[in-house]
């Protein structure tokens, strides 16, 4: 049996292809393409579909064009981008990104109509943005009402990429949430919202749990496709939580990080009950009755990224890592990553980012790793925000690829960090789910673990740590006023 991996990314999509023993057999990769102006960020499902079809060509000539095995195309990737299709599937406008911020305003709007806290709790997101379809129909339905009016299926992007493959909509459990157009404890779609939205819940595609197996390909498709005995479909699972499977961290107590562009955090949690006044994303885990804890902080690697090109004038990764390793030992200054506003676990509405405690004696390597620093106590005071008892950390995405940044999340946080060899963890956890929904694995725990293995930042302890902590935070205290 073989699996592609699909991961539909927001800066790439990619194709892994993996045999049934998880042993990797090729990757192919292509940038995710955009048509951008201002806030508007659209793209083509067209486009997209063709794309995975030549990644899965591509891994397919690249692995030695193998035969006469069965085969699964096992989806993952982001959630939240909007795909509007007629009656024929034909869609009735360009797709809307996540990153589409045309709809602040809708936002807004719905959290003054339903509430915020009431919207919380059904959705399990703290806040309305612009981010989530639902604001974006709001948009549709004030500023292309024809085109609104022309839908008749409402999916998020991988439901379309579900619907193209075996004819028929699906969207798995734990993309729900970040529709917000979901109830998640209720397990059904939030009609009174629905109904404020003018969109009729037929036009939505059937939930089904992470991980399930939606059968054959369309015959069409097939044609399509490279030579198999047959190809088959699973939903997959968010691509967070799909990276927590393939890393081996899908477990209570290990939070996993995704260090790229965005911070993202996932935890699994044991006996969850829902606390209004713990402001935490939570969503359906990938098996039944399950609970993963997510935040996702937006100021994580752009803001050493942003320091990297105006600060350091656009000098190597590599270069960098080397300044911070060769640093003198002194007082950093602190840097305060807040470069894009609101962030969780606080949501402070007019915060900005700030290098504070400067003097004279401080160089660029200084302020680098000020940069560093300040996002892991973002990091440190996001997990201490989970509260479930976090012994371990493992990290992955582009970040992780610093030694220095690694170390130093260990020692803020104050337990282990590990990165994973794997470099597709988020493809390789797709490939989990897909071999245990074949029978070929029992259960996710019985996924063989990643080789070679992890390397593991050990975390060291001590007052300087903690007084620099309590500083950090006295500074949001008297900046933000916690």
């Amino acid at each position: 049996m073989l699996v592609y991996a699909v991961d539909l990314g927001t800066t790439n999509v990619k194709v892994v292809l993996f045999d049934e023993d998880l042993h990797r057999l090729a990757v192919a990769c292509a940038p995710a393409t955009y048509d951008r102006a201002g806030e508007r960020v659209e793209f083509s499902p067209d486009a997209l579909f063709a794309t995975v079809l030549d990644l899965v060509h591509r891994c397919h000539r690249d692995a030695g064009e193998p035969r006469g095995h069965e085969a699964v195309l096992s989806l993952t990737g982001q959630a939240e981008s909007l795909v509007l299709n007629d009656a024929d599937g034909r869609p009735v406008r360009p797709g809307l990104s996540w990153l589409d911020a045309r709809a602040a305003a809708q936002a807004r709007e719905i959290g003054e109509e339903f509430g915020v806290e009431d919207a919380f709790a059904r959705t399990g997101q703290p806040v309305p943005t612009a981010t989530w379809p639902a604001a974006k129909l709001r948009w549709l339905a004030q500023h292309e009402p024809a085109t609104l009016r022309a839908a008749a299926q409402v999916l998020m992007v991988k439901d379309d990429l579900v619907r193209r493959l075996v004819g028929t909509s699906a969207g798995e459990l734990t993309t729900r949430g970040f529709s917000y157009l979901y109830d998640i404890r209720a397990r059904r779609w939030w009609t009174e919202l629905l109904d404020f939205l003018d969109v009729p819940e037929k036009a939505l595609a059937e939930v089904v749990p992470a991980g399930t197996d939606l059968g054959p390909v369309l015959p069409a498709v097939a044609d399509l496709l490279p030579t198999a005995e047959s190809y088959r479909v699973n939903a997959g699972a968010l691509d967070h939580f799909c990276a927590m499977a393939g890393t081996g961290s899908y477990v209570p107590g290990v939070v996993s990080e995704s260090a790229g562009t965005v911070l993202s955090l996932s935890v699994l949690v044991e006996d969850w009950t829902f606390d209004p006044a713990r402001r935490v994303s939570y969503h359906p885990g990938l098996r039944a009755g399950e609970t993963v804890l997510f935040d996702g902080i937006d100021c994580g690697a752009v803001a050493l990224d942003w320091f990297r090109r105006e600060g350091l004038a656009g000098i190597a990764f590599e270069e960098l890592e080397d300044l911070l390793r060769n640093r003198p030992e002194r007082e950093a200054p602190f840097f305060l990553p807040y470069l894009t506003g609101v962030n969780p676990p606080d949501y402070f509405p007019d915060a900005h980012g700030a290098f504070l405690d400067l003097d004279l004696g401080h160089g660029r390597a200084d302020l680098a790793h000020a940069v560093q620093e300040g996002v892991a106590h973002l990091l440190r005071r996001t997990v201490d925000h989970l509260g479930t008892g976090v012994h371990q950390i493992v990290s992955t995405g582009g970040g992780a690829g610093s030694a220095h940044w690694n170390q130093l999340k260990a020692d803020v946080c104050g337990v282990d960090l590990l990165v994973p060899a794997e470099r597709e963890a988020t493809c390789r956890g797709a490939a989990v789910l897909a071999l245990v929904a074949a029978g070929r694995l029992g259960d996710l725990d019985e996924a063989p673990a990643p080789v070679p293995a992890p390397t593991r930042y050990r975390a060291h302890h001590g007052p300087d740590r903690a007084r620099r902590y309590a500083r950090f935070e006295d500074h949001l205290t008297r900046l933000f006023g916690l």
